[in-house]
């Protein structure tokens, strides 16, 4: 699939009650899943690596700290533009994740997930000491690169605004860079400000503790849900952006992706499951004749976590239910 796929996704508006018993309260979902590599981040890495890549020589090769998706999308781009890769990841990151960036021709390093941030050991900072310690490599730098939110700006902010005729109220989204949350939220605000931005958040992130209080605990909780929360606050955060907080465990996640399969057809990943059920909680919280239209985003595809999410094996070792109701 060619480099002129990325973006221009399909905007799905949930149409069962079990889902959304909201009928009042549009819920749409922005379909990232449809991008080459399924992901929402083809978008902010065809976007850095086109910026770099005229002032890089040939022989560069393009590094970046990835929970998965990010390290796909480079790894795919790179194989199309000639360019050697390296992925870190850690141990959190889904089996089918590593095999689709090492299927790409990437390398990929794994570390340990309990890895304290900032140490030399955390996968972030791994990624960092590689580049810096050899002058052929860029750091792509997800974490710090404000093209990560001017991708996001340029491309899925204006989406959204077109594809709801700008009637758009509310905009739900995870954070781990938070390059998508502020990107998108801060066009849709300059669009009209009376929009609220809404972080979803696992429960055990330090990004809405941040948000909600300033602080951040010495010891950030866990949660299994990849590629959404952050044990340390990224920089490309600005916490005045963002109107209100949802927190949502894993289960609720999990359960979330389930009950989108069988009730919407749509099989995606568990950021997508977080960033939906925040939403509908959102809209449990808003007056019946509010006149509100939400927006949220499906950021990947379910075929990322089969081994996991989708796993009754996986699921039942972890100790998550998976009797599921969507009577």
């Amino acid at each position: 699939m060619p480099l002129g796929k990325i973006g221009n996704t399909d905007l799905h508006l949930i149409k069962s009650e079990k889902v959304n018993p909201y009928k009042n309260i549009p819920i749409f979902i922005k379909l990232e899943s449809q991008n080459p590599t399924k992901s929402i981040k083809d978008r902010m890495v065809h976007h850095v690596v086109s910026k770099a890549k005229d002032s890089l020589s040939e022989e560069i090769t393009f590094v970046s700290a990835s929970s998965g998706n990010t390290g796909t999308s480079l790894a795919y781009i790179c194989k199309l533009m000639n360019f050697r890769c390296v992925i870190v990841t850690n141990t959190k990151c889904s089996e089918e994740k590593i095999n689709a960036c090492k299927a790409f021709g990437a390398e990929v390093i794994v570390a340990d997930s309990d890895a304290k941030p900032n140490t030399d050991n955390h996968y972030q900072q791994i990624a960092v000491n590689l580049a810096s310690s050899n002058s052929n490599y860029f750091d792509l730098d997800q974490y710090g690169n404000k093209g990560n939110i001017e991708a996001y700006y340029k491309t899925l902010g204006p989406e959204i605004w077109e594809q709801t005729d700008g009637e758009i109220t509310h905009f739900v989204t995870g954070g781990s860079t938070c390059g998508t949350v502020m990107g998108a939220g801060s066009f849709l605000k300059s669009k009209e400000n009376k929009i609220k931005v809404v972080l979803a958040d696992p429960i055990g992130s330090s990004i809405s503790e941040y948000i909600t209080s300033e602080t951040v605990s010495s010891e950030p909780g866990k949660y299994v849900i990849e590629g959404v929360g952050k044990d340390s606050i990224p920089k490309l955060l600005d916490r005045e952006l963002i109107d209100s907080v949802i927190e949502i465990t894993d289960q609720e996640a999990i359960d979330m992706c389930h009950i989108l399969k069988s009730e919407e057809g749509l099989y995606l990943g568990g950021s997508s499951g977080l960033n939906i059920a925040a939403a509908i909680k959102y809209a449990s919280k808003l007056p019946k004749d509010s006149k509100s239209t939400i927006v949220t985003i499906g950021c990947d595809s379910g075929e990322k976590y089969a081994s996991k999410i989708y796993s009754d094996k996986w699921l039942n070792q972890n100790k998550f239910d998976r009797n599921i109701s969507t009577k």
